[in-house]
């Protein structure tokens, strides 16, 4: 039963894919074009062009669930080419994606005044993650408490609140 037990139990470990934005960066690897990668991460930034949109994402591991971690090493950077309109305010900077869809090549860019060779993926589909903000204050909370004390003899008090 125990061994049964252990096996259904989850850890919560990232996973830190085979081949990273980063490595694919450095190499422009053109034998991996085609094939499908899930990654996840940070968006940097959003923009909008005439039938596409273009989302810079800063990649991290990837949870059991598929979230990204922040909190793990980078990754490195990469592009999700979106086909249609994304609405900047559903993925202002810092909101957590994971996205999925096949590598379509590189796009040459630049981070700051360094030259960086983007990985794009064809964004077949993005999940957006509810920040720890946002899921703070999705339901409402009731707390109950019952307490009693002395302030010495013939001073005792009860209490209950909600």
């Amino acid at each position: 039963m125990a061994v049964f037990l252990n096996a259904c139990t989850t850890t919560g470990s990232t996973t830190v894919p085979a081949i990273t934005p980063k490595s694919l960066s450095l190499s422009t690897d053109q034998s991996v074009k085609g094939q499908d990668f899930t990654w996840g991460g940070s968006v940097l930034s959003i923009k909008n062009l005439a039938d596409h949109s273009l989302v810079e994402v800063m990649a991290y591991p990837l949870d059991a669930k598929g979230r990204p971690d922040a909190g793990k090493t980078p990754l490195g950077r990469f592009l999700a080419d979106y086909p249609g309109f994304l609405e900047p305010l559903e993925f202002p900077s810092g909101q957590l994606v994971t996205v999925t869809g096949p590598l379509l090549g590189y796009r040459d860019g630049k981070v700051g005044e360094s030259e960086y060779h983007y990985p794009a993926l064809q964004a077949d589909q993005i999940k957006r993650w509810k920040t720890q903000r946002q899921s703070l204050h999705t339901k409402p909370r009731v707390n109950v408490g019952f307490g009693f004390g002395s302030g010495g003899y013939r001073n005792i008090g009860i209490g209950i609140g909600f």
